[in-house]
């Protein structure tokens, strides 16, 4: 029966797959903006507080749509809502055709941002739907992976389409390919109602973990406080990595156009391979000891403050190489939130309420997102040097890695009972 239990079916596999192409695509979505910062700093006439703007206005809806996109999945299923998602997101892509100023970019970055909100918090909802918690961290990191991956695919392929047609070309293209992951989508997905069954399961387990499980309590819970304050401090080293780290590159470490095609896609590889490390590890310790704290919690906070070191280090060293691999583990760690912080998610409400647990997850994450790429220009601009300013916006951004994600080391405890209780509350209701 335990073997039965932890097995992942065919289908699952494929949705999952999907839900990773998903990822991929959102995150090369959101790549561009970084990758051709510099020819779109130069056509527009945009100053580095304004490309921070540009950074941050990215998330301005974000939050707003991740926590109605949550909900709404809740209602009417994770399919149809996806799709219009991708949707929404594929004709703000073709729209930058038509952008020729600094206002009409900011349009098109707030509906994008808009559109993607929802994405990374579904596709983890989903996929939670599917997975046995004893292969939670793994099967949540196949979907997170797509993320860094799919900065670490399209890094060349959108450099060279920015570097030979034009920066247009790159947002054009991931446009087409967002439409063709819908039609794939509304074709192999199909939405599946919850038996008589898998109900009384859930209500059993809801009335084990009582008051514990209610949506609300896990809201304004420490724990779920201090989770979402680490992803906080994540997001806003993503979004640097994203917005700024090729323009650092660029200009200030003078990198050639050659070097900077494969320097670029290194951090996400380091990141898609870091979130598969350290989900196993996440994983054979939650089996072993059937604790989140032992199992995710004790693995989150000492990867944080490993990032925050290395980002603290990674500006001031004179070392272009060593600067290089500095910054890239501090993003690569940084990042780790991403995969942790929704699998510490599942074991603090009932099935029931994961879309809506994840969406305020993401809302509250992706503030990081809004602060982190506009105090970034404005340090460059207003600090005596290029250079300067980044050490500082890089040095902060360590530091603010290194608070939250002691917090959580220290302060997150979810009960135990808590746990068990919900043990089988996650993996009857799909899409």
């Amino acid at each position: 029966m335990g073997k039965k239990k932890s097995s992942v079916s065919k289908r699952a596999w494929v949705i999952i797959f999907l839900l990773f192409l998903l990822t991929v695509i959102s995150n090369a979505d959101k790549a561009i903006v970084g990758f051709a910062s510099v020819p779109i700093m130069k056509e527009l006439g945009l100053s580095p507080e304004q490309w921070g703007v540009v950074g941050s206005v990215f998330f301005l809806l974000y939050s707003l749509s991740a926590v109605l996109g949550g909900s709404l999945a809740d209602k009417i299923g994770a399919k149809k809502v996806i799709a219009g998602m991708v949707a929404v997101w594929s004709i703000v892509q073709f729209s930058t055709i038509f952008v020729s100023s600094f206002s009409y970019l900011l349009v098109t970055r707030i509906i994008l941002g808009a559109g993607e909100g929802p994405s990374y918090a579904l596709a983890m909802t989903a996929a939670s739907k599917y997975l046995p918690k004893e292969k939670l961290g793994i099967g949540l990191t196949m979907v997170s992976v797509g993320g860094p991956l799919g900065v670490a695919i399209s890094a060349p392929i959108l450099m060279h389409l920015i570097m030979s047609y034009g920066w247009r070309s790159a947002f054009i293209t991931t446009g087409v390919v967002g439409f063709l992951w819908i039609l794939v989508w509304l074709w192999i997905a199909k939405e599946k109602t919850v038996t008589d069954t898998e109900l009384a399961t859930e209500k059993d387990s809801s009335q084990i973990v009582s008051n514990e499980s209610k949506f609300t309590s896990a809201l304004f819970s420490k724990n779920f406080i201090f989770v979402a304050l680490c992803g906080f401090a994540t997001y806003w080293s993503f979004t640097i990595g994203l917005n700024w780290l090729p323009n650092y590159l660029e200009n200030v470490r003078h990198l050639s156009e050659g070097t900077l095609k494969i320097v670029v896609a290194l951090p996400w590889i380091m990141i898609t391979l870091s979130q598969i490390i350290f989900s196993t590890i996440s994983d054979r310790l939650y089996h072993k000891t059937k604790s989140v704290v032992k199992g995710r919690i004790f693995v989150l906070g000492p990867v944080m403050l490993a990032g925050a070191v290395s980002y603290f280090f990674g500006a001031m060293v004179s070392s272009n190489i060593l600067a290089i691999v500095l910054l890239s583990l501090g993003l690569t760690f940084g990042c780790i939130t991403l995969v942790m912080g929704p699998a510490i998610l599942v074991d603090l409400v009932s099935h029931k309420h994961q879309g809506k647990i994840q969406g305020w997850f993401m809302a509250l994450t992706s503030l990081g997102g809004i602060v982190g790429p506009y105090v970034t220009g404005y340090f460059i601009e207003h600090s005596a040097s290029p250079a300067a300013g980044f050490q500082h916006a890089f040095q902060l951004c360590g530091l603010i890695l290194l608070v939250f994600g002691g917090l959580v080391w220290l302060a997150v405890r979810p009960k135990e009972s808590e746990n068990s209780g919900l043990l089988n509350a996650n993996t009857s209701k799909v899409l």
